[in-house]
């Protein structure tokens, strides 16, 4: 994992900052339009990599000197037919180009290539699946815990929850558990997690399944932030295959973290009008605002079949998205296992519900065990500076 910032001209910046937040196990740090400000920004936590765009160079030259001296590697964007680029990313010492022409293509293996990981190696192999919902209430909860269970039976793997509904989060009384440790045990007082001290926080609820729990009283919120998360979920997903987020509803730092490094957003809503419009204005936020690719964005319908005039074709229409996944109402089944604090899916695993929620991890398993989670490499590709550099034949 690696993070990276972006200082870009205004009409480019936009484009840059959602493609960075596609790349699998890179973080956004930030992007400014200034070249100073992003300068004074990144001096207080070195980046992965900083991505320039080269008109920002062309604007600054008072400021070759300084860029010279970073800690951090340099990438430049900038036009494949202008000689002038290659001197100016020579000045700054850049690690690499990426051409104008071609970033969309470029951007994640450069990137991935030249940055420095947070720590140690970067791994990708476990899969991080953020549930959320815009609107409280339509059983978000119940389907990360019980899709947690589903996902160690279909996959014999692994599983973690981590409960980031920081203030007032119920996965550990859902599972029946009072864990010791929480996420503020784990986070307050330092800046740097260990892999060693994740492990002594989670508690096992069940086979293969793991829970790291929201803290125990809604103040010590105050002291978790976005990088302790980013770390978190960085330390987990080399540990499990599957690391499943529960949410609080809103745009918090620490959802945005989440949902920025995550692969999969499960989008929950239920079939009413109010649900519907607050869940419309949610995808908006995340493809026009975040600008996350469509497939990362799956939409789940809970208690489908409901009488309440919406169907599901109407949906469908209203949000303007397919809906990936429907879950049936199951009568008193949820709230008997949730009372009892055990997993649907392990009391009553042979109900509706908990059959749906068992098919959605098993597509997640098919789909997760055949993707290709590395970025191939382009043969024969010559490094940017030497394209831009030779003389034409």
């Amino acid at each position: 994992m690696f993070t990276v910032y972006v200082a870009s001209q205004e009409g480019l910046r936009a484009k840059l900052v959602g493609a960075v937040k596609n790349i699998p196990g890179a973080v956004l740090d930030g992007s400014s339009t200034d070249l100073r400000q992003a300068l004074d920004e990144c001096a207080t936590e070195n980046p992965g990599v900083l991505l320039i765009d080269d008109e920002l160079l062309i604007q600054n030259v008072g400021l070759f000197e300084q860029i010279a001296s970073l800690p951090y590697p340099i990438v430049v964007l900038a036009s494949p037919t202008d000689a002038g680029a290659a001197r100016r990313a020579l000045a700054i010492k850049a690690k690499d180009f990426i051409s104008l022409d071609s970033w969309q293509q470029d951007l994640a293996a450069i990137l991935s290539r030249v940055a420095t990981p947070l720590e140690g190696e970067v791994h990708h192999d476990g899969r991080v699946i953020v549930v959320f919902s815009s609107k409280g209430g339509v059983g978000k909860t119940t389907l990360s815990v019980n899709l947690a269970i589903a996902l160690a039976k279909a996959s014999r793997q692994p599983v973690a929850i981590v409960d980031l509904d920081i203030q007032f989060g119920d996965v550990a009384p859902m599972v029946g558990d009072a864990p010791l440790v929480t996420l503020y045990d784990l986070v307050k007082g330092t800046t740097h997690i260990e892999a060693d001290m994740v492990k002594r926080a989670l508690k096992r609820v069940a086979n293969n399944v793991y829970i790291l729990a929201a803290p125990n009283n809604p103040e010590e919120a105050d002291d978790i932030r976005a990088d302790h998360i980013v770390q978190v979920l960085q330390l987990l997903r080399e540990t499990h295959a599957y690391v499943v987020v529960d949410t609080a509803p809103g745009y918090t730092d620490i959802n945005v973290a989440a949902f920025d490094f995550s692969d999969t957003i499960l989008t929950v809503c239920t079939p009413d009008v109010v649900t519907l419009r607050t869940v419309g204005q949610a995808l908006q936020v995340f493809y026009d605002g975040f600008h996350y690719a469509k497939d990362k964005v799956r939409i789940v319908l809970n208690r489908s079949g409901s009488k309440t005039g919406v169907e599901t074709t109407d949906i469908a229409q209203v949000l303007q998205s397919a809906v990936s996944y429907q879950l049936p109402s199951d009568g008193a089944y949820p709230v008997r296992a949730a009372n009892e604090g055990q997993p649907l899916m392990l009391q009553f695993p042979e109900s509706a519900l908990a059959r749906a929620i068992q098919n959605i991890a098993n597509d997640i398993v098919q789909e997760t065990e055949g993707r290709q989670r590395t970025v191939a490499k382009k043969p024969g590709r010559l490094p940017f500076f030497s394209r831009l550099l030779r003389k034409p034949d």
